[in-house]
């Protein structure tokens, strides 16, 4: 084996794709490149939650005592076991390092979730975040769909990265909303660092700061911080599109909402509590000049504005 001696990361960097195209191309060509091939190749059927660092080795023993005796060399040099062990740790390390940790809540839920850093982040109802617990210290980011709050202990930072925005830290509290075609951030306390990837435009938010981007919109404004979130049991609202309180209500109170005789544009200021349903409907409503009605044939709440016929 002409590197694997000298280098002990070879057969690492060669899984990993790492190998510059002069490695590669000595390493194709060299005699040992088939037998490791066949390795890499029979490691990649074992199921990564099954992981077995045996069961490889196992098959090319039985693979190489299955050839006659005396009739050709065998099919497996004694080195390559030690390469095949090489090789399955080797894949086993990049499993781990890049699995993620994933989270998610359902209707009318909420979940805590503590970081590595001891830093917690809170998920609303219908939301979901990852990250990758395994080399948090070198890869500080989250992926985030839905709402979530979070408190970053101090002198941490990390990035929330979500389909419409980046959110960037260091040690306060915030709150992110990301849905289709929404992104909405606000800052409790300390400074938070806001790109938004549909006007490719940057913000520095500090403690009272919110800006929100939606149908590719920039909107900021102020908003009280020390007041209380929906992580005490009530969602508040500042100018905010109805249709995104609907929403909200929805993914709290497991229910439908018919708008098609609304205009989902108009702007909602206000707040609804997270335990009872009625008062909830009644205080988003009435301020929006709203009635409804259950279908309970269709399952779904109708909504009409008071002056429609």
């Amino acid at each position: 084996m002409e590197n694997f001696n000298k280098d002990n990361t070879f057969l690492a960097r060669w899984i990993a794709g790492e190998l510059n195209s002069e490695e590669l191309e000595r390493f194709e060509n060299s005699k040992d490149y088939p037998v490791l091939k066949k390795i890499n190749d029979a490691s990649q059927n074992l199921k990564a939650p099954t992981f077995n660092d045996q069961a490889l080795l196992i098959k090319l023993k039985e693979l190489n005592q299955s050839q006659p005796e005396g009739k050709v060399r065998k099919l497996i040099p004694n080195w390559a076991y030690s390469a095949a062990a090489v090789v399955v740790v080797a894949i086993g390390l990049l499993y781990f390092a890049t699995m993620s940790s994933h989270y998610n809540t359902g209707f009318s839920e909420q979940l805590a979730v503590v970081l590595p850093d001891n830093s917690t982040l809170t998920l609303n109802a219908k939301s979901e975040a990852s990250l990758r617990k395994m080399n948090w210290n070198s890869n500080r980011v989250i992926e985030l769909q839905g709402e979530a709050f979070f408190d970053v202990e101090k002198g941490k930072s990390f990035k929330v990265l979500t389909d419409l925005g980046l959110v960037e830290v260091l040690g306060t509290e915030f709150n992110v909303i990301s849905r289709a075609a929404y992104f909405e951030v606000q800052c409790m306390e300390g400074k938070v660092r806001v790109t938004s990837n549909v006007l490719n435009k940057t913000l520095i938010l500090l403690p009272g700061d919110a800006v929100r981007v939606v149908n590719n919109t920039l909107e900021e404004w102020n908003f009280n911080a020390d007041a209380s979130t929906w992580t005490s049991g009530e969602t508040t609202f500042y100018n905010t599109p109805i249709s995104q309180v609907l929403l909200a209500l929805e993914n709290q109170f497991n229910i439908k909402f018919d708008t098609s005789n609304i205009d989902s544009n108009k702007r909602f200021t206000g707040a609804f509590t997270h335990k009872n349903l009625n008062l909830a409907l009644k205080t988003v409503s009435g301020p929006m000049g709203l009635h409804y009605a259950v279908d309970k044939e269709k399952g779904i709440i109708k909504l009409n504005s008071n002056h429609a016929n």
